[in-house]
């Protein structure tokens, strides 16, 4: 091979290998604990959290939270606001560094988060605010509502904290409905497996709900100090679909 073609290829192969670089958020123009930062659907988002410190994200105008995903659930406290416009973010502990998942009506955002245990004055991030070029956005066609929820089981309790419970909660035998009175912060919700570990969960607000996309044997709800656990008293495991297959009796014909 050639002089040129090595080196062209060693170039190439410096730049596969060099990594990808999440973008920051800078200080706006104001107070500079406000950040700003440019959404770009192909970039990530790099968020450094400080122990004992909240940060609230600020999407557009027009925006609703519709799911989020985390990495490390228990290493942060993830919390949308009633209207669903503002994700408010808390690190829990020092850890590793992980990455979320955000997706709206409108937009997907990738986001990395690494927490700090000190940092100055200045330079803890209260809120970030994105910003958007000056394009228009497509007009999404609305979905067509989803049907109210069945409402089927009831049969829950709850120990620890009472300041954070639910108003509503119960469960269609497919997803875990809670409502929350209007002027009550919304905890974060975890789902409790049948070995008692604790897991992140899938959640979008509809109708005034925080519906959970599946059901559990029990829920831990946090918010700052205050921790309630709830126990599903009906819990009989994951219901089927009704347009999954059905247990079907042994037929005289079939032989296998």
């Amino acid at each position: 091979m050639s002089r040129p073609a090595l080196s062209a290829l060693a170039a190439a192969l410096a730049l596969s290998a060099a990594p990808a670089l999440a973008i920051e958020p800078h200080p706006g123009a104001g107070d500079p604990r406000i950040f700003e930062v440019m959404y770009d659907p192909t970039q990530v988002v790099e968020l450094k959290g400080v122990l004992g410190y909240q940060l609230s994200l600020e999407f557009d105008p027009g925006e609703r939270i519709e799911n989020v995903a985390i990495g490390d659930a228990l290493g942060w406290q993830v919390t949308p606001n009633r209207k669903a416009n503002l994700l408010f973010l808390k690190p829990q502990a020092r850890r590793p560094d992980t990455n979320m998942t955000v997706v709206t009506n409108l937009r997907r955002y990738q986001f990395q988060l690494s927490v700090r245990e000190h940092a100055g004055a200045k330079q803890i991030p209260y809120s970030v605010r994105f910003l958007y070029p000056p394009v228009a956005v497509a007009v999404v066609e609305p979905p067509a509502p989803p049907p109210p929820p069945v409402d089927r089981n009831h049969a829950y309790s709850y120990q620890g904290s009472a300041k954070a419970l639910p108003t509503q909660l119960f469960d269609d035998g497919l997803a875990t409905y809670f409502a929350f009175a209007p002027d009550e912060d919304l905890p974060a919700i975890f789902a409790v497996d049948p070995d008692g570990a604790e897991t992140v969960v899938n959640s979008h607000m509809q109708d005034g709900y925080i519906v959970v996309d599946r059901t559990a044997p029990g829920f831990v709800l946090r918010r700052g100090s205050e921790v309630t656990k709830v126990f599903n008293d009906g819990w009989k495991g994951q219901m089927a679909s009704t347009l999954s297959p059905k247990p079907r009796e042994k037929q005289p014909w079939w032989r296998r």
